[in-house]
């Protein structure tokens, strides 16, 4: 009788440890970036940006490398509105709802490079995107003093 009782409260502990184990990491997944990992990956998408604009420059690309590269562009930037937007839902942060609606700017000037409706000749929308991605990192900049402000200020 014991044994068994021992069994079952070993099995109980053993599923009660499985879904802990599952909740932290679904709250490691969900965690939302911090200022100066958004600032990095902003840094990544401009990279990609200029990247491909140097390519398109040169006109190194095929057709489907252009998509592939525009594509690669929008997902990053329409991941970067939602964490953004999430953030300044959590923060309730004016600045970074703006940011928010810059990068939808970004995604929105990418957006006609993949459905065809701008070719390879113009390339405004991207120029513009690179432009806007360096005013978004810009205001980042901003609030990064602001936190840092903040953190000296809390010292005191």
């Amino acid at each position: 009788m014991t044994v068994e009782l021992f069994i079952k409260y070993a099995v109980y502990i053993g599923i009660i440890f499985i879904g802990l184990i599952v909740l932290w990491l679904i709250k490691q997944k969900t965690k939302l970036p911090s200022h100066a990992e958004l600032k990095r990956r902003l840094n990544l998408l401009l990279e990609d940006l200029q990247q491909f604009f140097k390519a398109e420059q040169k006109s190194e690309q095929s057709a489907y490398d252009f998509f592939k590269q525009t594509t690669k562009c929008i997902y990053k930037a329409d991941k970067l509105v939602y964490i953004v937007t999430l953030m300044a839902e959590k923060e309730r942060d004016g600045n970074l709802d703006n940011i928010a609606r810059m990068l939808e700017s970004v995604r929105n000037s990418l957006t006609p490079y993949k459905f065809k409706t701008k070719g390879k000749e113009d390339l405004s929308g991207l120029v513009y995107a690179i432009e806007q991605t360096e005013s978004v990192l810009s205001a980042l900049d901003l609030i990064l003093e602001r936190d840092k402000d903040f953190r000296t200020k809390k010292v005191r």
